[in-house]
């Protein structure tokens, strides 16, 4: 299969590219920053602002990966965000639909379910895809809109779209920093803005590629975390204590996600490999890791 890999330079975008590779794909990957260093050889530097590039950008293929947006962070106003990425998203899909291009994966966010989460507006944990959404930040307002946009889409063109709301990402060499920056009180308190959910970057590309190749998907929306929290207590301990007036949906059990997984596990065969658990010492500090999970985390 062709696929084009958008945002290929960014922290998701490198190791799917990797992945999709390994898999037997052939990959063009492509980002505003040109990067020599990615491990495809076919790199193309594109604006995706512009309709034209993105066309030149898709023409051929057989499926995109959609990464490319500007991250919510501080380094960026709110008009910024919003202009961009929503320019960007809606360029994607329309090229899908003039070129006719058959799959198309992209990345949203745990941010549509209401980050920072507050219980009165929680209804329910583990959260799933069925919650009700409630955006806060031009970033999230985005990704729930192209969601909206992406079932438009589908319905005016039969193309597969799949969207894969991922919680926030980890390279292997940065869970060293989990302790000492999440696990004091206050820490926890904060990081209950997204149910303590995360996602290690090689599960995140792993995920694209289940998407991706995975047949009659229609119009989907899935929720793509690690299988636990990020924090050393029991899940059921956190929900009790930080979110003391939202029911539990179902049992949840020792360090489960709150994010509930369920739905890509059964469609998807989305089973989550890694978790801060299997690489820190229990100081604290990281194992030693093979050098090939580490050589692309300074690209």
């Amino acid at each position: 299969m062709k696929v084009v890999i958008t945002g290929a330079a960014g922290k998701i975008g490198r190791w799917t590219v990797r992945t999709i590779l390994e898999a037997g794909h052939d990959v063009t990957a492509s980002d505003r920053k040109l990067r020599e260093e990615s491990a495809s050889k076919k790199f193309i530097q594109a604006e995706l602002r512009d309709y034209g590039q993105v066309i030149q950008l898709l023409m051929g293929c057989d499926a995109v990966v959609h990464l490319a947006n500007i991250p919510t962070d501080i380094r960026n106003t709110s008009q910024a965000i919003f202009e961009n990425n929503m320019l960007v998203n809606f360029n994607i899909l329309e090229a899908c639909k003039d070129l006719k291009i058959q799959k198309l994966v992209w990345a949203s966010s745990e941010t549509v379910l209401g980050y920072p989460f507050v219980q009165e507006q929680l209804s329910y944990l583990p959260v799933d895809e069925e919650h009700p959404t409630n955006v806060r930040s031009s970033y999230a307002m985005v990704k729930l809109l192209t969601e909206q946009l992406s079932g438009m889409f589908h319905k005016l063109t039969k193309t597969e779209v799949v969207a894969l709301r991922f919680a926030n990402c980890y390279e292997p060499d940065e869970y060293e920093k989990i302790p000492r920056m999440h696990w004091t009180e206050t820490e926890k308190d904060i990081q209950k803005q997204n149910a303590w959910a995360y996602c290690d970057v090689r599960d995140a590309a792993r995920a694209c590629l289940l998407a991706l190749e995975k047949k009659n998907l229609g119009n989907q929306v899935f929720h793509i975390t690690a299988p636990d929290t990020i924090m050393p207590d029991l899940s059921q301990d956190l929900a009790k204590k930080y979110f003391p007036k939202v029911t539990l949906k179902r049992d949840v059990n020792g360090h489960e996600t709150l994010m509930a997984i369920d739905k890509a596990k059964e469609i998807l065969g989305y089973e989550p490999l890694y978790t801060w658990r299997s690489v820190l010492n229990e100081d604290g500090s990281l194992k030693a890791l093979p050098e090939d999970q580490l050589s692309l985390t300074s690209i």
